[in-house]
């Protein structure tokens, strides 16, 4: 007997799709439901031929959230519809309702949740943004720790490959600029491009650690106009301010250039 029960089991696991509806108990039936409003399908839903359309209906409620009264039931096969099952007191074996067979909801309701894809499109969903100064104030949070560790190292990163060592870990200090005055003329590399001093000081994190030697260029060879993030170091034209460090500034007897001689600039020790 026991042999007997593994055997029909063992059948059943491995019945071809095309066959499973022909294991369907006798007054039942498997049928796929979907709806208008929805893109999701059941498949294979087991129904009562007994059940009423009306009771059909509560059901299919559960899941596609339309209400009872706001659904037309429409019964398709193979994409062509048979007919509607317009009333509620009949039974669904009255309309021939048989496995394979697709029952499509129509949601007639004009304020129904699923309209538009209320129910799927989760770019309907109206998403909570939290602000920056409400984040800040959060002590648990990712900015939070980034902040607490670069207190301890400036070059703290989350990903260690990430991670940039400074380019000058010992930054020129006030003793490297002292032989520097304002309005020396003066020649930066590379490229040679001559100016005047207009600046000397500490980059104050805003040009960068360390001291800086601030040259206004006689031609428009530089990377701005004496300000850096908002903060005006020296007046210069656009493009005839350039921030170096000392090493890269020579002060002396360094007339203007010819105005059409060829320059370049291209140095990473230079904002």
């Amino acid at each position: 007997m026991a042999a007997l029960d593994m055997n029909t089991l063992n059948q059943y696991v491995r019945l071809e799709d095309g066959q499973f509806g022909q294991q369907v108990a006798e007054g039942t039936a498997l049928v796929d439901i979907s709806h208008s409003n929805l893109q999701q399908r059941w498949p294979e839903i087991r129904v009562d031929l007994h059940t009423t359309v009306g009771a059909l209906k509560d059901r299919l409620y559960r899941h596609g959230g339309t209400g009872a009264g706001f659904q037309r039931l429409v019964l398709k096969q193979d994409g062509t519809t048979l007919c509607e099952l317009d009333d509620d007191t009949k039974m669904l074996g009255f309309y021939g309702v048989a496995t394979g067979m697709n029952i499509h909801i129509i949601d007639t309701d004009p304020y129904s949740f699923s309209k538009d894809g209320g129910l799927e499109n989760v770019d309907l969903v109206e998403k909570y943004v939290m602000s920056d100064e409400d984040y800040n104030k959060r002590e648990n949070s990712i900015r939070a720790y980034k902040k607490k560790m670069r207190e301890k190292d400036p070059y703290f990163t989350l990903l260690p490959e990430n991670r940039r060592e400074p380019k000058n870990k010992n930054p020129p200090t006030e003793k490297d600029v002292e032989g520097f005055t304002v309005g020396d003329r003066c020649q930066i590399q590379p490229g040679s491009r001559r100016g005047v001093v207009a600046w000397k000081g500490d980059g104050e994190n805003l040009v960068g650690n360390g001291y800086w030697i601030g040259v206004r260029l006689d031609e428009p060879l530089g990377k701005g106009n004496g300000t850096v993030k908002g903060k005006r170091f020296f007046e210069a034209d656009e493009k005839h301010a350039a921030f170096v460090r000392p090493d890269k500034c020579e002060v002396g007897d360094f007339p203007e250039l010819d105005p059409l001689a060829e320059l370049s600039s291209d140095d990473e020790d230079e904002i």
